[in-house]
């Protein structure tokens, strides 16, 4: 009988982590975000409804009270920006770190596999003050998930979200809990780790351990339990599309050797178009989603603001989750059996031009 490969020890980050700092900051950044949201307020709803510009007897000039307002506003602007970020770093001493292989597999999870160079992405958190957002949805929201954050709780009812974190980063970010590899022989605890997941997210990219991922999942998984995230835009996926094919026909008969001697490495379909491209306003930083079908045949889900019709931005990501996201996970729930978690999916308005 062959004895299972000894895995290297688990790391931890660069800097260590501290929850009783994490709680200040985000306290801290709580307090921020609602004074800053409160005086943005009310420096922005004079100049909205033209009081600002009336001149009253005995008041201040109108160019002393536009001058007011803008300080104030200007204020209330950075003070909101700052609190959010502090609330974000604050979370980031409180992302679980996962020391043996053994805890990380104590209980089901979601591997989400990423190229790290994907993390400046997964940081992101929805612009406060995006025209296309709008502000006052983004005060009375008051979040500060990043795109990780949303990604995870979107997942989270087939496991506890898993991810392996960057060698060298200070703090992991916010979202998914993390578990540090040497640089050398990663690859045998990402395979165990692939093996036993019960859902795998894995976001495109070209790089050489992505791709070895990529082809990792096809030869130890089944198809209904992979994902394939999109962050990047049309260019990107193409690149992706181009690099996977060519990595799967490079191992093609290893693959063999799993799926059957008549089995042929899967060719990724083109990026949908939008629907109507004329009302193309802006574009989710998670653009689509690949899934597979009983023989690894990839089909593409375009996530598609064109394709809804709301009033404000936020009913527009209400209709997306529900109408495009809901049924994806439907289908999840129906093949692997799953609670049913939260659908919101957070997204950074983004200018397509």
């Amino acid at each position: 009988m062959t004895e299972p490969p000894v895995l290297p020890p688990f790391g931890t980050p660069r800097r260590r982590q501290r929850p009783v700092l994490g709680c200040a900051l985000r306290l801290v950044g709580l307090i921020s975000t609602l004074w800053g949201a409160l005086f943005f307020i009310a420096a922005v709803t004079p100049l909205n409804n033209g009081t600002a510009f009336v001149s009253a007897p005995g008041g201040q000039p109108v160019w002393q009270r536009l001058v007011t307002l803008v300080v104030l506003g200007a204020w209330g602007a950075a003070a909101l920006l700052a609190g959010m970020r502090m609330r974000r770093r604050g979370r980031r001493h409180h992302v679980r770190v996962v020391r043996t292989m053994d805890e990380a597999k104590s209980h089901p999870y979601v591997l989400y596999l990423r190229p790290f160079a994907e993390d400046v992405t997964g940081r992101t958190m929805p612009e406060a003050f995006s025209r296309w957002r709008g502000v006052g949805g983004a005060l009375v929201d008051g979040r500060s998930l990043t795109l990780e954050e949303g990604v995870c709780r979107m997942f989270r009812g087939f496991g506890r979200p898993l991810a392996v974190g960057e060698p060298d980063e200070a703090l992991p970010p916010a979202g998914s809990r993390r578990l540090y590899l040497p640089l050398r022989d990663w690859q045998p605890t990402v395979t165990s780790l692939i093996s036993d997941a019960r859902l795998v997210l894995l976001v495109a990219g070209t790089g050489k351990g992505t791709l070895w991922e990529l082809t990792e999942l096809m030869r130890l998984r089944r198809p209904e339990s992979v994902l394939i995230l999109l962050y990047g835009d049309r260019e990107a996926y193409d690149g992706f599309r181009a690099a996977a094919e060519r990595e799967l026909n490079e191992r093609a008969e290893d693959l063999r050797q799993v799926h059957g001697p008549g089995w042929r490495p899967p060719r990724f379909p083109p990026l949908p178009g939008f629907r109507d491209p004329s009302k193309l306003k802006w574009v989710p930083l998670m653009r689509a989603v690949v899934r597979f079908g009983a023989d690894w045949t990839p089909e593409v889900l375009l996530l598609d603001p064109t394709a809804v019709r709301a009033w404000t931005h936020e009913g527009r990501v209400r209709k997306m989750t529900r109408d495009q996201l809901a049924p994806l996970l439907d289908r999840l729930r129906s093949d692997l059996g799953g609670s049913r978690g939260r659908t919101r999916l957070t997204v950074q308005p983004v200018d397509p031009r």
